[in-house]
C-alpha cells in the first residue's frame, strides 16, 4: 500500500462510528465469554417464567371463581387477562431487570480499570464517548435479547385469551425505556470503582432509590420531586397502556445524564493516566 493510501484510510479508521462498532464487537465477545452472563440471563429467564407461571395460574383460579359465582359481572375485573396477566407480569420483569442490569454493567468498566486495560484504552484514538457508547450498546444488545426472549409470554396469552396488544406494545416500549436507563447507571457505578462486586451494589441501591422515592414521599413539594425522579412513577403509566411524553423524555434525559457523568469520571481517569 502506498504512503498516501495509508494515510487517506487512517482518517477513515478513526471515523466515530467506526471505533464504537469496535468497543461493541469487543464487549459483545467478552459478554458471551464471561461464566456471570450466563448466570444472569439464567437467573432472569428462570424467574421470569416462574412469575409467568404463578400469574396465569392466579388468573385461571379467579377467572374459575368469577364464572362459578351468582353474579359473575361483579367479578369481571378477574377476568380482564391485560390487568391481571400483562400488567402484572411486566411489572415483575421490570423488578428483575432492576436485579439483572447492575449483574450485566458491573465489569464493564471496573473490570478494565481493574486489569489495568484501561491505560491501554486510552492510548489508543477512542475518545472516551466511543468507549462509553460501545460498552453501552452492547449492555443493551443483551438485555434487549432478553426482552425479545420474553415475547412469548403474551404470545402464550393470545393463544389462549385476548390481550389488549396496544397495552402489550405499551408495556414494552416501557421496558426498553426502563432497560436504556438501568444501563445507562450500571456503566456509570462500573466507573467510579474498579470492583464489580462494588459496582453492581452501587448500581442496585442506587437504582432502588429511584425506583422507591416516589412511592416514599407523596406529600408537599419534596413529593412533587420525589415523583418527578422517580423511576417507578414515570414507569407506571406504561403497564397501563399510556404513553406520555413526558414519561419518555425522562429515561432518555436519565440515561444521558448518567452517561455523561460516566464520560466526565472516565476524562478524569484519562488524565491521571
Amino acid at each position: 500500500m502506498t504512503a498516501s493510501a495509508t494515510a487517506a484510510a487512517a482518517p477513515r479508521s478513526r471515523r466515530p462510528g467506526a471505533l464504537v462498532l469496535t468497543v461493541f464487537r469487543r464487549e459483545i465477545r467478552q459478554y458471551f465469554q464471561t461464566p456471570g452472563t450466563y448466570v444472569a440471563l439464567a437467573f432472569f429467564l428462570l424467574l421470569s417464567g416462574a412469575f409467568f407461571v404463578l400469574i396465569v395460574g392466579q388468573f385461571v383460579e379467579d377467572s374459575a371463581r368469577a364464572l362459578a359465582a351468582a353474579t359473575p359481572s361483579e367479578n369481571a375485573a378477574a377476568l380482564n387477562v391485560t390487568q391481571q396477566v400483562v400488567t402484572q407480569l411486566f411489572q415483575v420483569l421490570n423488578f428483575l431487570l432492576l436485579v439483572v442490569a447492575p449483574m450485566l454493567t458491573m465489569r464493564l468498566i471496573a473490570e478494565e480499570k481493574r486489569s489495568g486495560t484501561f491505560e491501554m484504552l486510552v492510548s489508543t484514538p477512542l475518545g472516551n464517548w466511543d468507549i462509553l457508547i460501545g460498552k453501552y450498546l452492547a449492555a443493551l444488545a443483551v438485555c434487549a435479547a432478553l426482552l425479545a426472549v420474553c415475547v412469548a409470554y403474551p404470545i402464550v396469552c393470545a393463544t389462549y385469551s385476548r390481550p389488549e396488544w396496544p397495552v402489550v406494545w405499551s408495556c414494552y416500549l416501557g421496558l426498553a425505556l426502563i432497560v436504556a436507563a438501568y444501563a445507562a447507571f450500571g456503566l456509570f457505578a462500573s466507573a467510579l470503582t474498579e470492583s464489580q462486586i462494588a459496582a453492581a451494589v452501587i448500581s442496585f441501591v442506587g437504582l432502588l432509590v429511584f425506583q422507591m422515592i416516589g412511592y416514599l414521599f407523596k406529600a408537599g413539594t419534596l413529593g412533587l420531586a420525589a415523583g418527578a425522579l422517580s423511576i417507578g412513577s414515570h414507569s407506571d403509566n406504561f403497564t397501563q397502556g399510556l404513553v406520555s411524553l413526558s414519561d419518555v423524555v425522562y429515561f432518555v434525559v436519565f440515561s444521558i445524564f448518567f452517561l455523561f457523568l460516566a464520560a466526565q469520571i472516565l476524562d478524569s481517569r484519562r488524565w491521571r493516566a
